[in-house]
């Protein structure tokens, strides 16, 4: 079997729940980006916006894994100004030289996703194995959403990574 590492930021909660849902069924280790910075209230909401829009990258905690040591790495990210989230930036560039093998989500409001994508493989620096972007409406709905199934099934088929599909607790079978 194959070793799957999510990592994550979220400012709202609705990436993390989807970097719950994909490293639940691909048994994978989770990891959650951490920055110094407060993001709370409007300066957090305007901090976060002037940093995606200049594209800069700001101080992240050193995590407790290392992406050197997984055959795969699932990277996610909300949708901020139709890009990155600059935690998720400074992650990405900090660990570039240890992504073999990456797929990448996102979760947005209103547009921006395919951009955001593709800014996110471009500084993986190299084309994701599988790509995944979900609306907040249809995070509610992840464990049943087709374009959510259809990414599992992506890693299953290129990397061989072992799906589960059976519900989490609490929730319904999709």
């Amino acid at each position: 079997m194959k070793k799957v590492l999510v990592v994550y930021y979220s400012r709202s909660g609705l990436t993390e729940f989807v970097a719950r849902q994909i490293a639940a069924r691909c048994d994978a280790d989770i990891e959650r980006i951490e920055d110094g910075r407060s993001r709370e209230g409007v300066l957090g909401y305007l901090r976060s916006v002037l940093e995606a829009l200049v594209g800069w990258r700001p101080e992240i905690q050193k995590g407790r894994l290392r992406s050197a040591d997984y055959d795969l790495v699932i990277v996610g990210t909300p949708v901020w100004f139709w890009g990155v989230a600059s935690p998720v930036r400074s992650w990405v560039l900090r660990n570039r030289r240890a992504l073999d093998h990456v797929a990448v989500f996102c979760t947005y409001g209103g547009s921006g996703q395919a951009k955001a994508l593709d800014d996110l493989e471009h500084l993986c620096g190299r084309a994701a194995l599988a790509r995944l972007a979900l609306t907040e409406v249809a995070v509610s709905q992840c464990p049943g959403n087709p374009a959510f199934h259809r990414f599992l099934l992506e890693l299953k088929r290129v990397r061989s990574v072992a799906i589960s599909w059976l519900p989490l607790q609490g929730q319904a079978a999709a």
